[in-house]
């Protein structure tokens, strides 16, 4: 299980270990440029309790966020997972053949278990091949190029968590440069905010040396990055809180989840102990159902009266 764990760390495209390697490098610089240089210079090689703290803390980020990055790219959530029927199950949502434009037409076809020529399988509703994986995905979201991994059913807790915790480990990173740039001008003034935001531009016209520029190009970057982080966080809350993956917000399908329990809506994607999934990646929370059959809301399809879920 280890060694098949292992070889599944390893993109089927080849091209996609480049962002990979980056990412783990990315990570590798700011531990060790906050370990060896702001630590030190903000208490002056002085150890103290602030600094043990400090370092208990950082360890915990990098603890969740290797965690999350190493199981998110390890936990299997394709169709290889499930026992795929040899033939196609009955439609459990019925079809209107007498408008094919019609949206709801659209959208049942996407809530019943179909054929995928490529994998040459039968694949459950929700469930979408992908190209650079070469294999259907179990409720897949989208395909993330800098983990070399489909996100999807069984594995989108750890690419969340791992957001969240890039999140807090960047802005942790702000927070100790605003004090090490302190440490090291007495005062904030305009060449502070100029070498912070435009590094090069500040090495251009001699406002920073050669280590300065490089000491300036970590911090500026982590507050891109952080931006981008929480961008990526945002976006990823909003789909899950309204029940949905990247492709069913493109296609502007609204029938699962619950538009008014949030709770739920978590429960399915997070698991019961939802509340606690954040704080270690070895909380087990499986997420609910089994990745074949999901809660639809029947409100405004071919039975208008009909406003309770129902289970496809």
């Amino acid at each position: 299980m280890v060694n098949r764990k292992l070889k599944f760390l390893i993109p089927r495209e080849r091209s996609e270990i480049i962002p990979i390697i980056f990412v783990i490098i990315l990570i590798t610089i700011y531990v060790t440029f906050e370990l060896y240089v702001i630590l030190p210079a903000i208490y002056n090689n002085i150890f103290t309790y602030k600094e043990l703290f400090h370092l208990l803390f950082g360890f915990y980020i990098i603890f969740n966020l290797i965690g999350n990055l190493f199981l998110c790219m390890a936990t299997d959530t394709s169709v290889d997972t499930i026992i795929c029927p040899v033939l196609l199950p009955q439609q459990n949502v019925p079809t209107s053949m007498s408008d094919k434009n019609n949206q709801q037409d659209i959208i049942f076809q996407h809530c019943n278990w179909r054929y995928c020529y490529n994998c040459e399988v039968n694949v459950p509703p929700r469930t979408q091949h992908c190209y650079l994986c070469k294999r259907c995905i179990l409720k897949r979201d989208h395909h993330c190029s800098f983990l070399g991994r489909c996100i999807g059913f069984r594995n989108i807790r750890y690419y969340v968590c791992f957001l969240v915790w890039t999140g807090i480990g960047l802005c942790y990173c702000n927070i100790l440069h605003v004090d090490y740039t302190y440490e090291l001008v007495g005062s904030f003034s305009w060449r502070v905010i100029v070498a912070c935001l435009f590094p090069f531009g500040a090495w251009l016209f001699r406002i920073l040396d050669h280590f300065s520029l490089l000491l300036s190009f970590i911090c500026s970057t982590s507050i891109v990055l952080s931006l981008y982080v929480l961008f990526l966080t945002i976006q990823q809350i909003y789909l899950l809180a309204n029940g949905q993956t990247w492709y069913e917000y493109g296609k502007n399908i609204h029938i699962y989840g619950s538009q008014t329990c949030l709770r739920s809506n978590l429960e399915v994607v997070f698991g019961k102990r939802w509340r606690l999934i954040l704080f270690s990646p070895l909380i087990a929370s499986p997420p609910c159902g089994d990745g074949m059959s999901f809660d639809i809301k029947m409100t405004g399809t071919v039975d208008s009266r009909s406003s309770e879920p129902k289970r496809i």
